[in-house]
């Protein structure tokens, strides 16, 4: 029968089981008067009709659709979950949820105070009492999983766990945190919370418990899918499609802490042309404004004298020019001094309030009219967690306190309901103003925090202000894996580093006091650029130590030739790169995959550490040790099925673990076979030749397919059907390649195959 929904109640609340597909649930638990009707995470609106069946039993309920069974319980009211009779996953049979009823309070009349911290210009407010402002629940889902499953998701945690089974994950924003209250299993399955306050993840007891900190009620989605692919696909439908970046993203982006003036970056860029070396981006960060008046969106005149003039100069170049701006001004600040006079400053008297509408068009007005306006391509929405209660001192507090202080500082300011979600109203704003400015050019914001959901909005989010070290670039290896199961495709790091260099406070823990001078900082800073070359965006960043290539050596010398070799091989790439974007925006696949998420029947490939899947072609095995431990090999596992080492294309059987060569200019790469890989000659950036023509590469063994992707590169005329998709496949059998072109646009490469037999 055709059904909106199907409830059930105990004493003191109500379960709402809805269908909102054939593959996707949505569970609501609470009073039913306070069930929520809006969402900041969920574009997709409650269908009118999904086609389900309803059976009644003693004690239970049967609710199935065209792919999923549903048992629900009707003493307790928890929720089982099946797919052809196999139990996927289950809610607690004895505790599936809780509710606590609790009032919300907000600080009132302290004094604000502003103070000079590594991370800015910060202002906080002290004192003072509270005001009550509402009520909610703090709640809780319980969750149980089975002995070989491999779960990953919940966000970018510094940890870096290669999968959170076991583990305590608390969910609330600050540098090197972002919370994503998903996550997805091995088993063929994710939930999706939607929750914008804090939370957390214990899975310590035998169970996953997610404690969400203040709700109206209980509200998740359950996702069913064949394979990852298709979860992915489920979260997109909810969460709505991921835009196009534009092409340049693909290459290389250089910055560091920072660039003074507009000579500065216009001499980098000049520099990277003469040496031949490709790069496409060049960043600004912060202090670009005038004197103290921090945050404020307009460049100081006596050091950026034409901003219009410099962002000429930088295209004329083929770069594209990448602005930091922040959420929080300080007091003397005209930027600030507007939104103070207008009311939307939040409590602290320094931070937007990112959730009123009219507040977001002034702070895009002033971004328009300082920067935009003056031809800048890219902004870098830094500090988007931003308030800031644990970045001082020399000692650093334990995981709990820490998050006692952050949360904390949140709720001074904003109602506990939507504490982890400030990225994603800022992220919005920023998104939405410059498409309203109507130049058809594609938003691209590198932002420190995110949130499910995000992805709509053009952000990349990076992993926060790290330090160098090898244990920290393992980590970073994981945490890709991690952020990006979350379905928000776009995730990078600082290559190096933030911090290279140790001292005061405890944040700067790097192991290299000699900087880029530190042959044992040049070995980590090249493998870290080397793994960074297979991530969503490949981008040179930090403090302590200039990060271009020249600080690293000379060309002929060991570092400076493997760090260039990582770029080309990227820019080499870039058509396959560009490719695998598209089908994040048309397919809602992501770019890289866990093993235990793209091989989950290989056991092996479940326990596999430290490598992962580069779209559904690539299998990545950064070098996270030095070679003084490794003697120039590292382990590789490779699953089941047929691969080809990429640089020498050896064919290996799958099923089993190799050594392969990992010299300092090397990442051990494999092609899995089958695999269809465009490639184009290496250009100083990625349009510098327009139409270049590709060679494609098949990787014999099975049978294959690939859409190769081509736009305009910049414009948002591809929604209007405005690309060409080159479906290609490859029968292994006779060697045939058969194309067919969807897409308004004729492809512009020539393109040649050749096949690795």
């Amino acid at each position: 029968m055709k059904t909106t929904g199907f409830t059930f109640a105990n004493d003191e609340y109500t379960l709402r089981v809805l269908p909102y597909s054939g593959k996707i649930v949505r569970v609501t638990y609470g009073k039913e008067e306070l069930f929520p009707r809006d969402s900041m995470i969920v574009t997709l609106q409650p269908p009118e009709k999904v086609d389900a069946e309803y059976d009644d039993r003693d004690g239970s309920a049967v609710i199935k659709t065209d792919f999923l069974s549903l048992i629900i319980d009707k003493e307790t009211l928890a929720v089982k979950y099946f797919r052809d009779g196999q139990l996927l996953s289950s809610e607690s049979e004895s505790a599936p949820r809780t509710l606590e009823k609790y009032d919300i309070y907000r600080a009132v009349g302290g004094v604000v105070s502003e103070r000079v911290t590594v991370d800015g210009v910060r202002s906080s407010m002290s004192g003072g009492g509270r005001e009550l402002t509402g009520s909610a629940y703090h709640a809780s889902v319980s969750v149980t999983f089975a002995d070989d499953e491999v779960v990953l998701g919940l966000g970018s945690h510094e940890e870096g766990y290669p999968d959170i089974r076991g583990r305590f994950i608390p969910l609330y924003q600050e540098n090197m945190r972002i919370a994503v209250p998903y996550f997805v299993s091995s088993a063929g399955y994710a939930y999706l919370f939607d929750c914008t306050s804090m939370m957390t993840f214990d899975d310590r007891g035998g169970r996953g418990v997610v404690y969400l900190d203040s709700v109206d009620a209980v509200d998740y989605y359950f996702i069913a899918g064949v394979d990852f692919d298709d979860v992915c696909r489920g979260y997109r439908t909810l969460t709505g499609a991921t835009p196009m970046l534009p092409k340049y993203a693909v290459g290389y982006a250089q910055s560091k802490e920072r660039y003074t003036c507009s000579d500065e970056l216009v001499d980098v860029v000049a520099e990277y042309r003469k040496r031949g070396v490709p790069l496409d981006i060049i960043v600004q960060d912060w202090q670009y404004w005038r004197g103290s008046s921090w945050g404020d969106k307009v460049f100081d005149k006596s050091r950026y004298p034409d901003v219009s003039a410099l962002t000429d100069a930088l295209h004329k170049m083929g770069a594209h020019m990448m602005v930091s701006i922040w959420p929080n001004m300080s007091g003397d600040s005209e930027n600030r001094r507007e939104f103070e006079n207008a009311g939307k400053l939040l409590g602290d008297g320094s931070v937007y309030d990112a959730f009123d509408e009219e507040a977001r068009r002034i702070y895009w007005r002033q971004a328009n009219d300082g920067i935009y306006s003056h031809g800048t391509d890219a902004w870098w929405c830094d500090s988007t967690e931003p308030f800031d209660a644990v970045w001082h001192g020399h000692e650093r507090s334990e995981l709990d306190e820490r998050m006692k202080m952050s949360v904390g500082e949140f709720k001074k300011y904003l109602s506990d309901k939507i504490i982890n979600a400030y990225s994603l109203a800022h992220s919005r704003g920023i998104y939405e103003g410059q498409r309203a400015v109507g130049d058809g050019k594609r938003v691209l914001n590198l932002t420190r925090s995110g949130y499910s959901g995000q992805h709509r909005y053009g952000t990349v989010v990076w992993s926060g202000d790290v330090s160098a070290s090898w244990e920290t670039l393992r980590r970073q290896v994981n945490i890709a894996q991690n952020y990006i199961a979350c379905g928000e495709a776009y995730w990078n790091c600082d290559i190096g580093a933030f911090f290279v260099k140790k001292g005061y406070p405890w944040f700067c823990n790097g192991d290299y006091d000699g900087g880029c001078a530190d042959d044992g900082y040049r070995e980590l800073y090249t493998r870290w650029a080397q793994f960074a070359a297979f991530t969503p965006m490949m981008r040179s960043h930090g403090t302590d130590t200039p990060r271009e290539i020249w600080r690293f050596g000379e060309p002929g010398g060991r570092y400076y030739d493997a760090i260039e070799k990582a770029i080309r091989l990227r820019y080499s790439l870039v058509p396959y790169f560009y490719s695998v974007n598209a089908a994040v925006t048309f397919d809602g696949t992501m770019p890289i995959r866990a093993l235990a998420l793209a091989f989950p029947d290989d056991e092996n490939a479940r326990g596999a550490d430290g490598e992962y899947m580069y779209g559904h072609e690539f299998l990545v095995c950064p070098v996270t040790t030095p070679e003084s431990e490794n003697g120039g090999t590292v382990e590789v596992y490779l699953p089941r099925g047929g691969w080809y080492d990429y640089y020498t294309e050896q064919y290996y059987d799958g099923g089993r673990t190799v050594k392969a060569a990992a010299p300092i200019d090397r990442i051990p790469l494999f092609v899995r076979a089958g695999s269809i890989i465009p490639t184009v000659e290496v250009m100083q950036y990625v349009d510098e030749v327009k139409n270049a023509p590709y060679e494609v590469v098949i990787y014999g063994g099975a049978d294959g397919e690939f859409t190769l992707y081509d736009d305009s590169g910049d414009s948002y005329e591809y929604e209007n059907g405005e690309y060409a998709m080159t479906h290609i496949r490859y029968n292994d059998a006779d060697g045939a390649v058969t194309e067919s072109l969807t897409g308004k646009m004729q492809y512009r490469h020539a393109v040649t195959y050749r096949i690795v037999k």
